[in-house]
Parts: C-alpha cells; sequence; structure tokens
C-alpha cells in the first residue's frame, strides 16, 4: 500500500499541483526574540530528517501528541494534547519507526519533543518541521545530511494545502498513548 504524504499542495479544484517542498532550512527569529529553524523536507525525506534531528536532542526527552483531528468527526473544536516525561532517546527513535504512518503520512497531529537542555522539535500537521533555537550545531547537522540553507516556499505559505488521513493511523494513535504512558494533558 502506497502512503500519502501528511499534506500536499493542491489547486484550488483540490487536485495536487506538483509541488514538492525542497531539502532546505531557514532561520527565523520571531515575538520575543527565540530562534528557531524553520526545516522543509520532501514527502520521502521527512521521516529521515525528523528522526536524525531528534537523535540530537539531549536525553531525558519529553514527548507531546496534539491531536487536531478526529478522522471520524472531522477537525477538534479545542486539540487534545498528551505528554509523556522521562523519556531515552533510544525510546523515542523506536516509537518515531513503529508509529511512521501515524506521524509521518496523517495530517491529524503535531508532535513536539523537548530536550532537557530545552531545545525542542516540532512537527506540524503540514510536515513542517521547527527547530528550536538556532543553533550551529543543528545547522552543521542538517549541512551534513544534504539540507541547505535557502530562502524558499513551504508548505506551510501554499495558497491551497490538503492534509491527508489514513485509516491505518487510527489504531496506532491508540497505541502510541498507550505505549508511551502517554496522559492527558490541559496545560
Amino acid at each position: 500500500m502506497s502512503l500519502l504524504p501528511k499534506a500536499q499542495s493542491v489547486t484550488k479544484q483540490g487536485s495536487p499541483d506538483g509541488y514538492i517542498p525542497p531539502m532546505a532550512f531557514r532561520g527565523q527569529v520571531l515575538d520575543g526574540g527565540y530562534t528557531r529553524l524553520e526545516i522543509s523536507a520532501p514527502p520521502a525525506k521527512l521521516a529521515f530528517v525528523h528522526r536524525y534531528l531528534a537523535q540530537q536532542l539531549c536525553a531525558p526527552l519529553k514527548m507531546r501528541y496534539v491531536k487536531l483531528t478526529d478522522r471520524s468527526v472531522g477537525q477538534l473544536q479545542k486539540p487534545e494534547s498528551y505528554v509523556a516525561v522521562e523519556l531515552s532517546s533510544e525510546r523515542i527513535n523506536q516509537a518515531l519507526e513503529y508509529y511512521e504512518t501515524l506521524l509521518y503520512h496523517d495530517g491529524r497531529n503535531q508532535l513536539w519533543l523537548l530536550g532537557i537542555d530545552e531545545a525542542q522539535l516540532v512537527l506540524d500537521e503540514l510536515g513542517m518541521v521547527y527547530l528550536y533555537p538556532d543553533d550551529f550545531a543543528f545547522r552543521d547537522s542538517l549541512t551534513n545530511i544534504g539540507w541547505v540553507e535557502a530562502e524558499h516556499e513551504t508548505m506551510a505559505e501554499r495558497d491551497y494545502v490538503r492534509v491527508n488521513f489514513s485509516s491505518e493511523a487510527d489504531e496506532q494513535e491508540k497505541s502510541l498513548l498507550q505505549s508511551l504512558g502517554m496522559i492527558r494533558w490541559e496545560g
């Protein structure tokens, strides 16, 4: 079975328009002076770059799973957040690999990973990756695996984007929350 990407750029009529996100990153300064790297990846490389960057975070890690949509009822009025703490890098890597369909091919969620040093990696529902802070070590890591620093159009800037959902991810979502002992968080 061929899996769709988390999201894809489409025409106004909803047909794929052929846009493929580049292997690129750029630094950003946010309100309050916070910095981050905005990382774009073609769908075939999304899991690779996300897992690679997750390994750059200092353990133990915290994970936040944000459910934005329930496939059977649609977009949730208020997103649901679930958290797990004190996770090893190995456990995170196993989860990222095992739940690949849910995390990298289904747009119902965001996944936030926080290192003990406060470095944070976010995978959003459009397949965009954000890494906080903008650090030379992170830039070097991205360059070492073939990403280029460049101004580029991202999936978040496209006029029309279709978020895809997979029925297989329904069961994976339940299993992820249970296997990592994630608890509902209202914060």
